[in-house]
């Protein structure tokens, strides 16, 4: 068994360095899509914040902490979700907590899954939490669509990173650490991944 994990510090840490990436990539194209037309950078800025004048003050701070609280929720029961989708013993497999090292809930399967499998838990919140509502953002122009994807595709950043590191295993098994932000690799050759296992 080889664990794959990094800091709950470090993962906070990396994640800010998101930001600046997924703004540009997802908001840029917003920006050229959506601005009034012959305008530069900062007026093409200024001229989708003005198109969505009505949407914007209707928002208040209450409903942006509810909507940012519910969004988080929805990010690990999305995972737990899947989680149980794949693990034999389903949502008896699954548990949910507050990892407070990590300042963030979490969601927990308790049974390893096969790698696939295991990114693709990984990156379903980010995908419909996060792209999802960019893309309909690009269609609609609606700002709030994209101020919400682009946030929750940042929030989604601590599961991407591990997704990276785990890019290259292609056999084995893995374990969702329970304790640290990774996973721990379980070889094909170790008989019987549950036996003997301190991590379960």
């Amino acid at each position: 068994m080889k664990e794959y994990t990094i800091s709950g510090k470090q993962a906070n840490l990396y994640g800010l360095f998101f930001l600046i990436p997924i703004l540009l990539v997802y908001g840029i194209p917003y920006i050229l899509i959506w601005r009034a037309p012959d305008t530069d950078i900062r007026s093409s800025i200024l001229s989708v914040v003005v198109a969505n004048k009505e949407i914007i003050q209707h928002m208040t701070i209450g409903l942006v902490i509810l909507i940012f609280l519910a969004g988080i929720i929805i990010h690990e029961l999305i995972h737990g979700a899947c989680m149980a989708l794949f693990a034999k013993n389903g949502f008896k497999s699954v548990s949910f907590g507050f990892n407070i090292k990590a300042l963030a809930p979490y969601a927990h399967c308790k049974e390893p899954l096969d790698p696939t499998s295991y990114r693709i838990c990984l990156m379903m919140p980010a995908a419909l939490l996060g792209e999802l509502p960019i893309l309909a953002g690009w269609i609609s122009g609606n700002i709030l669509l994209m101020a919400f994807g682009i946030l929750f595709l940042w929030a989604s950043s601590g599961d991407l990173i591990i997704l990276w590191i785990s890019r290259r295993i292609k056999t084995g098994w893995l374990q969702d650490h329970p304790d640290k932000v990774g996973f721990i690799l379980i070889t094909d050759n170790e008989a019987d991944h549950t036996k003997n296992n301190p991590y379960l």
